[in-house]
């Protein structure tokens, strides 16, 4: 007679089956009573199919959705979700496509919100631009200083009028056809 049985151990709060293990027989009643470890069971669970995972509840064993390796994503906010064991997709009102950046839900499928695409590049370069401007005001209050005291020398002046070239150049992107969505190329160099 066997010393050891296959039995099924299912995961303790989950429920969900983790594998096969062996349960002995009982040192005290051989070939009578077999020791199972715990949160194990005789029954063997059914077979599951993709998207599937038996689960142990009230003496037997249930198969139950199981999406938790897939990466899904809300369709009301595009935010990734986790899901449990028995959620699917449609129970959380969420889809296994990935959302661009600013994605909106429109039937079965994503779509760029435009407006909102346009409101954050738009608040992106404008703060971009006063970053460049407090930067090139900063740089240039020297130059403007020793030009108001005539102490500026011929290389200080020159210095002056190209960082204030390229204020005025600066604050005329909002202007730019292309605005917000500039490219590196449409931004002024900064005077050296």
């Amino acid at each position: 007679m066997d010393k050891q049985k296959t039995v099924y151990s299912y995961h303790p709060e989950t429920y969900e089956y983790l594998g096969p293990s062996q349960a002995d027989l009982s040192p005290l009643d051989p070939g009578e009573v077999w020791l199972l470890p715990a949160c194990s069971t005789e029954a063997e669970p059914p077979p599951a199919d993709e998207h599937q995972v038996p689960v142990f509840r009230n003496g037997d064993w249930t198969l139950q959705p199981d999406w938790r390796a897939v990466p899904l994503w809300r369709k009301q906010t595009a935010q990734a979700i986790q899901a449990q064991i028995g959620d699917t997709p449609d129970s959380l009102q969420a889809t296994a496509l990935s959302p661009p950046p600013f994605a909106i839900w429109r039937g079965d499928g994503w779509s760029v919100d435009e407006a909102t695409q346009l409101a954050t590049q738009t608040v992106a370069a404008q703060q971009q631009l006063q970053r460049k401007l407090a930067a090139a005001y900063q740089s240039r209050r020297p130059l403007e200083d020793a030009s108001e005291l005539g102490v500026a020398t011929t290389d200080e002046q020159a210095r002056l009028m190209d960082w204030k070239r390229y204020c005025v150049a600066l604050s005329r992107l909002p202007q730019h056809p292309g605005w917000p969505r500039l490219a590196d190329a449409d931004w002024p160099n900064q005077p050296a």
